[in-house]
């Protein structure tokens, strides 16, 4: 998979980058929604940040697609 930086990035880094940014999204929201800040929530948004910020860098680095012809091999054949 192409990153983010390179010049063409793939259709996985961009879902992979909007996927985080809706995560971000969600968090901030649930934040803004509560009066309180409780523990359920505490875990909500401490579960839902590093997600997040795991998927914007997977996405700016690029993960390896496996080859093409991975599935073709035959098996002691």
């Amino acid at each position: 998979m192409n990153g983010l930086t390179s010049s063409t990035p793939s259709q996985s880094a961009i879902r992979l980058t909007i996927s985080g940014f809706l995560l971000m999204l969600v968090q901030s929201t649930l934040l803004l929604m509560s009066s309180s800040l409780g523990a359920e929530a505490g875990v909500l948004i401490w579960t839902l940040t590093p997600l997040a910020f795991c998927a914007f860098v997977a996405a700016l680095i690029g993960i390896p697609e496996p080859p093409e012809g991975h599935w073709r091999q035959r098996h002691g054949r």
